[in-house]
Order: C-alpha cells, then sequence, then structure tokens
C-alpha cells in the first residue's frame, strides 16, 4: 500500500470521528472509537509502523479535543478518555459514557503496580502527550477455565500447555457467571496507559 492511500484514510478516519453523535450518545449512554484503519486493523491486527502510530496519535487527540468541547456543553458529568494500548498499539481507542453508563469503565482494567515512565519517545509530542494524566494499567489475555477444559477434550491444549498458561497468569480469580462460578487467569501482555485531559 503506497503512502498516498494511507495518508487518505488517516484523514477519513479523522473526519468521519471528529464530531460526537450525540443523539446516539444520549440514546446509549457510552461510545467508542477504534483505529479502524486497514490494513492494520484486520480480524489478525499489526501495529503500523512507529511513524504512523504517532500520527493515528495525534489524530486521536484532536478527536478527543473535539469530543470535549462537544461533551462540555451537555453541562453533565461524563466519561472521556483515551485507552493507548502499548505495545499492542493498533488496540487503542476513545472511549466515553453519560448517564447511567458513567461508571461503567473505572475498573475495566487492572491497575499495574510498575514504576514505568510514560513512553513518550515511542510515541512522538511530549507537548502535546503532556496535556494528559497517564495512568498505567495491564493489558490482559483473559482465559476462563471453562473454555480451557473443553480446548482439552477438543485436543487444542494439553494439560502441560495448560500448567504454563496458570503459571503465567499475574492473577486468577473465581467469578459468578450466569452458568454458575467460573475461574479466569489473565497474563500480562502488555500495557494501556488511560489518559484524560488535565482540563477535567
Amino acid at each position: 500500500m503506497n503512502g498516498r492511500v494511507i495518508f487518505l484514510q488517516l484523514d477519513q478516519w479523522r473526519l468521519r470521528f471528529l464530531h460526537l453523535d450525540i443523539d446516539q450518545l444520549k440514546d446509549n449512554q457510552r461510545d467508542y472509537v477504534k483505529l479502524w484503519i486497514d490494513p492494520f486493523y484486520r480480524l489478525v491486527r499489526r501495529n503500523p509502523p512507529l511513524w504512523y502510530s504517532r500520527l493515528l496519535l495525534e489524530s486521536m487527540i484532536e478527536v478527543y479535543h473535539s469530543w470535549y468541547r462537544e461533551l462540555s456543553r451537555l453541562n453533565e458529568p461524563f466519561y472521556l478518555k483515551i485507552w493507548l494500548y502499548h505495545p499492542n498499539f493498533i488496540n487503542s481507542q476513545i472511549v466515553v459514557a453519560i448517564r447511567d453508563c458513567l461508571h461503567n469503565y473505572d475498573n475495566v482494567f487492572d491497575k499495574s503496580n510498575e514504576v514505568k515512565e510514560f513512553p513518550y519517545k515511542a510515541l512522538g509530542n511530549q507537548e502535546i502527550l503532556g496535556q494528559f494524566l497517564w495512568e498505567l494499567h495491564i493489558d490482559s489475555d483473559n482465559y476462563w477455565i471453562s473454555d480451557i477444559l473443553e480446548d482439552i477434550q477438543l485436543g487444542f491444549k494439553t494439560e502441560k500447555q495448560v500448567e504454563t498458561l496458570k503459571r503465567r497468569a499475574y492473577k486468577s480469580e473465581t467469578v459468578e457467571v450466569s452458568y454458575g462460578k467460573d475461574e479466569l487467569y489473565k497474563i500480562k501482555v502488555g500495557d494501556i496507559w488511560v489518559g484524560q485531559s488535565k482540563q477535567g
């Protein structure tokens, strides 16, 4: 894919999402936008080159500020944050919620206890990124024991692989689900920097 097409796709993505659909937001009380840009965002996702990721992030911040201005006119509390995945950048998104959904995302990620600096050097313009408060969370792959047992029965996983998976998990917990109790294992695959503007 040539550079001209990639820049065109980026510009189309930015223009498509620059203005928040307030009516739809009022109906659903939450919304989000992901980096739906081909060839990076497909069934098998891959990260864009670093220079393009930086341009994408600048566009995300432009969309964020536009949404912030529109939300501020509602004169009611709102959740508006950038979920910045690192190194799995292509999974990044902007998320908004209001009213009954206002606190839906408060505990969606596990907070990280690591002491780590925000990756300004990798992601570009420190002046722009420094306008945000960034909080470090854990990007994890989650495995349910019910799915794991099924995979063993179907021959997709071995007992040895399952033991390795359990050892690698930074956290396991028993969760009440619709079909009873299940055990969840979480394996860290990266970081998620949850950012919001210092304006509020």
